[in-house]
């Protein structure tokens, strides 16, 4: 018989039951050593990357509640909540987007479309930029803000609001 083989690989000599169970759990034992290994290595590898890379899960911006534009939200809570928008808008919005912000009619506030997409686009702001660090993934979701969603929603609000008539002639009336 070769060295390291099984009995059962030897036609010669039958294997018994009792043979068969102690080859298998020495089997198992091997495997389950080498898992334990395994995991070893992984808590260790884990345990460095955290050294290596900052959290992005610690202290950041939580988004806030959905606001409900479209039916419940009315009153001071809807004062407040626009009040919130226009403070982006004026901070963030308006300085940094600078010519994709410049589409955005001043009458904004009075269009539930306005409303709906500065609110996405506040808590997303929020969300990739109101953080100490960023990782690669964060980093690639912040060009992907910039050069996809901003500009889609930078012509969804001004097709919404520019040359907005209705608006216009309350404006206009003395």
């Amino acid at each position: 018989m070769r060295v390291g083989a099984s009995m059962a690989t030897d036609p010669q000599q039958p294997q018994s039951d009792a043979d068969r169970v102690n080859e298998l759990a020495a089997r198992v034992d091997l495997v389950g050593a080498a898992i334990a290994k395994h995991e070893d290595t992984l808590a260790e590898l884990r345990e460095l990357v955290k050294g290596l890379a900052p959290d992005n899960a610690g202290p950041g911006y939580t988004p806030i509640p959905t606001r409900r534009w479209h039916d419940d939200l009315a009153g001071q809570e809807r004062a407040d909540a626009i009040e919130r928008l226009q403070d982006w808008v004026c901070c963030v919005y308006e300085p940094v987007y600078g010519h994709l912000a410049a589409g955005l009619g001043p009458c904004w506030p009075e269009h539930p479309l306005a409303l709906v997409v500065l609110d996405h686009m506040s808590e997303t702001w929020g969300v990739l930029y109101a953080r100490p660090a960023r990782t690669q993934r964060i980093l690639s979701a912040q060009l992907e803000f910039l050069l996809r969603y901003v500009p889609a929603a930078a012509e969804m609000l001004r097709a919404e609001t520019r040359g907005c008539v209705r608006h216009m002639r309350r404006r206009a009336a003395p």
